[in-house]
């Protein structure tokens, strides 16, 4: 059950240090005696499936974790992991109920250590004197991180099976332990041993811990953020001391919560409350080096609710709020969130240093801080906690995103931290520019740029976007510009009027077809009102290659015999957006005057 790393690892560190071994061991002593301690612990190790204990794989009752001083388990291959003392079972000791093989629960590991550290590794640089002072029953060390199969267990210990482990090899007889001073420590036969229950996480694989048979079974009420190191427990009860706690989470976890109603602890005394959250383990969301509750589907675990702050599926946070963050609080201690602005009222949060929340100024003073936590107000003293001092990450990629129906649609990267945008669409007369459109407060990492806008100006826009951020704080500014073309105004001496109708001046050819001299554009206004008021717009398209595209005007008909006409034209301009190649109209030419015949 030893991990298969850990294995690698010893054996580099043999090589690696095989030169020096040699100069370890005394030339007095006998190769053969020198084998017979090397293989003592290696020829005992084994499987538990294959030796002969007593007990079956139906007795395990769970797998574990050694945990260190915070609470946490690291990565248990590292040499700079710290260790954990293991111990005999005494012996006639039952397991699970059940009488053990006496030949796998050692008792005599300790002077082994003893008897290999003043024989053969006088004067190793890298040793210390440490098991001297290792305490009655001590047999050797864990490091921090390793995984077990429990067999046992109280509120004081936990028994366990190890196939046993040995820091030197039995094939050179040489041993090596290379900067790690005690890694010879780790040296144990097969065997049951005791581990102080305080170290250790269990996974109980309590059936109420997974009532779930596939991840869309699973209830989804909001999202907790752990706002302190806090206990996965697989019951409601933190006075237990048989299912002690399965797991820690650091501040800053996100975990799904399954029910709204808090569960009453059923600790006799206690008043605390808890959510229950589905939860599986990952390195990647704790950040943390192990992960042994990875199952198929996420299981059903307990956190007190002081710890998580609950945001109900679709809730949002008020308006007047600012982030912020705690502070002034140290490793070992933390900020309240209380009920009331009075520190005899009910602690409902615990939060640690640097935990992100939201305050509400308007409703602050020196002394107290109102703050959001699990969809209410709540107060926190106000030497714990400060605003935020959030940067804006400033927005990026502003471009033309694509025209609709003759008006330009332009987005942008909207970066982190901002809540919304300040936009301007300004219209630029030389050195002199004319705000046309102003907003402080755009939600969306969008801005549509009318053209009516654009007729308002002669030419030049620029559109200025500028990200707001969680504090009301602006960044940088991004802006471009987009120069609307002008159309030549149509020549009265090129157009030809008839009694009902207009036309460029054309000519017959011999086959009968007529041929035109120019065009009068891709988009015509004609009107008898020189404001071009009630104006007739003449405009023909047809798609090509799922691109829509304008035919060539030559004539216009349907007119009024005897009457002045006011006429205008514009081209369709091929322009380059994110979404293709749009076409987009130029600006109106300047107005030509012409009356159709009697």
């Amino acid at each position: 059950m030893k991990s298969a790393l850990k294995r690698v690892m010893a054996a580099f560190l043999c090589l690696t240090l095989f030169a020096a071994s040699v100069a370890m061991q005394p030339e007095e002593v006998r190769a053969d005696e020198w084998l017979d301690y090397v293989n003592k612990c290696q020829n005992s190790m084994i499987s538990f499936t294959r030796a002969n204990t007593g007990l079956k794989s139906s007795d395990i009752l769970g797998s574990a974790y050694l945990v260190g001083e915070d609470d946490m388990a690291g990565k248990s291959w590292l040499a700079s992991c710290p260790k954990h003392d293991m111990y005999a079972v005494p012996a006639g000791t039952k397991i699970n109920g059940k009488t053990v093989n006496p030949k796998y629960l050692p008792q005599d590991n300790k002077e082994y250590l003893i008897s290999i550290r003043e024989k053969y590794l006088v004067g190793n640089p890298y040793m210390t004197n440490s098991i001297y002072s290792k305490p009655e029953g001590f047999q050797g060390t864990f490091r921090e991180g390793y995984r077990f199969y429990v067999f046992d267990y109280d509120e004081d210990w936990v028994t366990i099976w190890d196939d046993g482990f040995q820091a030197w090899s039995y094939v050179t007889g040489r041993f090596a332990c290379g900067t790690d001073a005690d890694a010879y420590m780790e040296t144990h036969p097969a065997g049951f041993y005791r581990i102080a229950r305080k170290k250790v996480w269990i996974d109980f694989g309590l059936k109420e811990n997974h009532p779930w048979k596939s991840e869309s079974e699973i209830p989804n009420v909001g999202t907790g953020t752990v706002t302190r190191l806090v206990y996965l427990r697989p019951v409601p009860n933190e006075k237990e001391t048989v299912y002690t706690p399965v797991y820690a989470l650091p501040r800053g976890t996100k975990l799904n919560v399954v029910s709204t109603e808090l569960v009453p602890s059923q600790a006799g005394g206690s008043t605390k409350k808890y959510y229950k959250v589905s939860f599986n383990g990952s390195d990647k969301t704790q950040n943390n080096a192990v992960y042994y509750l990875h199952y198929k589907v996420p299981g059903m675990y307990y956190i007190d609710s002081r710890y998580l702050d609950f945001a109900k599926k679709g809730e949002k946070i008020p308006e007047g709020s600012v982030p912020a963050k705690i502070v002034n609080v140290t490793s070992k201690t933390s900020a309240y969130a209380y009920a009331a602005k009075d520190i005899n009222s009910e602690k409902i949060g615990i939060m640690s240093k640097n935990y992100e929340t939201w305050l509400f100024p308007s409703e602050s003073d020196s002394e107290w801080t109102t703050i959001w936590f699990s969809g209410h107000k709540r107060y926190v003293q106000t030497k714990y906690i400060s605003k935020a001092d959030y940067k804006v990450k400033d927005i990026s990629g502003l471009r033309l995103a694509d025209i609709k129906d003759n008006n330009l649609i332009y987005t942008w990267n909207k970066g982190e931290n901002n809540v919304d945008f300040s936009c301007k669409i300004i219209a630029q007369y030389g050195v002199l520019e004319k705000v046309l459109y102003s907003n402080e407060h755009v939600k969306k990492a969008q801005l549509t740029v009318k053209s009516s806008y654009l007729n308002k100006a002669e030419g030049k826009v620029k559109i200025v976007v500028q990200a707001n951020n969680l504090n009301g704080g602006k960044g940088k500014e991004l802006s471009t510009r987009f120069i609307q073309t002008s159309t030549s105004k149509l020549n009265v001496k090129n157009l030809r009027a008839h009694r009902t109708k207009i036309t460029t001046n054309y000519r017959k050819l011999p086959n009968g077809k007529i041929h035109y001299f120019g065009t009068l554009g891709s988009c015509i206004q004609i009107s008898t009102n020189k404001n071009f008021k009630n104006a007739r717009t003449i405009q023909k398209s047809y798609m090509e290659n799922g691109e829509k595209k304008y035919k060539q005007i030559y004539e216009i008909g349907n007119l009024k015999p005897n009457t002045t006409y006011y006429i205008r034209r514009r081209y369709m301009k091929d322009i380059k957006t994110a979404a293709g190649n749009r076409q987009f109209p130029t600006k109106w030419s300047e107005t030509e005057k012409i009356k159709t015949l009697p």
